[in-house]
């Protein structure tokens, strides 16, 4: 290969790699990981043992009775496989997963939960996930009684720093799911929904934890998944105000939110200069028209620019939308004497 031929090939590479830096990359959206669990396993999320010899959590598949005490359970509500809890002796298991939100993203979580407990389900005051209670019976009316002890499942999202066990209010940004005292034993797969909206931007824990304190409790839970949604982007075009007298002018471009807006005249020749202007919320831009060097000569030659220009809006942590308006410039042009 000569060294001409090197040096062109080297400018050839050079020019993709700038070229390639110029492509816009959407963002990733977020999302839970084997939010399915059909790998069979319970990859992407972390397990958390009160006890550690005690109980645990299972991906398991349907025909198959639980994996420590040996029930029938809820087949898994869709797909091959779920996630479920068991134990065999008073434990609180913890399944979760830490989760990150695009900034200014709408963030939709969704599952199915469901539960069989077999004994009744009691939250206790003030709640907590503890599922120790006492070494010796109390006195209840007038006998000597155990009183009932811990067995509730409950969903939260989570600040991560906070302890894994805590119910503290502080600690929980949102409850998908929670027992309450007077709940059946038994709940069939039922879909919840919660909007994760209000925490964009930051990172979330979701937890799902079960307290097995009284006797055996299964918690099931399947069909995990978010759903994200850049911000919107849609752009609609206001008047065009027109200074005939200078040959200039105004477009209204009405923008959903905060984002960046740049307008650039089409063509060979740029007749509109080209405008860039930021919008710190939802509303009316004005977008000056004024004319370039070419189009001020069109503009003297024939009164009137017609023009059209690439009006691009991209919404602060979103996606670019491009729209092509037509605008005509009209200047009162001076008849000779």
């Amino acid at each position: 290969m000569s060294f001409l031929s090197s040096v062109r090939r080297g400018f050839l590479v050079l020019a993709i790699a700038c070229s390639a830096l110029l492509i816009p990359v959407a963002a990733n959206a977020a999302t839970i990981v084997n939010g399915d669990f059909e790998t069979g396993s319970l990859s992407g999320w972390q397990v958390f043992n009160s006890k550690s010899s005690c109980g645990n959590w299972f991906a398991y598949t349907g025909g198959t009775k639980t994996p420590i005490s040996g029930f029938s359970f809820f087949p898994p509500p869709q797909g091959n496989w779920a996630a479920l809890s068991d134990e065999h002796c008073a434990d609180t298991t913890i399944l979760y997963q830490d989760v990150t939100l695009e900034p200014y993203w709408t963030h939709q979580l969704s599952m199915d939960l469901y539960y069989d407990s077999k004994a009744p389900i009691f939250v206790p005051s003030p709640n907590t996930l503890s599922v120790e209670g006492p070494e010796e019976p109390i006195i209840i009316g007038e006998e000597e009684e155990f009183p009932p002890i811990n067995q509730q499942m409950r969903v939260d999202v989570m600040k991560p720093t906070a302890p894994l066990e805590s119910v503290n209010p502080t600690d929980i940004l949102a409850t998908v799911f929670a027992n309450k005292n007077g709940d059946s034993q038994t709940m069939s797969p039922t879909a919840f929904t919660a909007d994760l909206t209000p925490f964009a931007g930051q990172v979330v824990r979701l937890r799902v934890a079960v307290a097995a304190g009284d006797f055996y409790f299964n918690g099931g839970i399947d069909a995990v998944s978010l759903t994200s949604t850049p911000p919107n982007n849609a752009i609609t075009r206001g008047k065009v105000v027109l200074n005939k007298k200078k040959g200039t002018g105004k477009l209204t471009i009405n923008v959903p939110g905060p984002g960046i807006l740049t307008a650039v005249s089409k063509g060979k020749k740029k007749t509109i200069k080209t405008v860039n202007l930021t919008a710190t919320a939802a509303g009316a831009l004005k977008v000056p028209l004024n004319p370039t060097g070419a189009g001020r000569k069109a503009l003297k030659n024939k009164g009137k620019l017609k023009a059209q220009l690439a009006v691009t809006f991209t919404p602060t942590g979103g996606l670019a939308n491009t729209q092509t308006y037509k605008v005509t410039l009209k200047k009162t042009v001076k008849k000779a004497s």
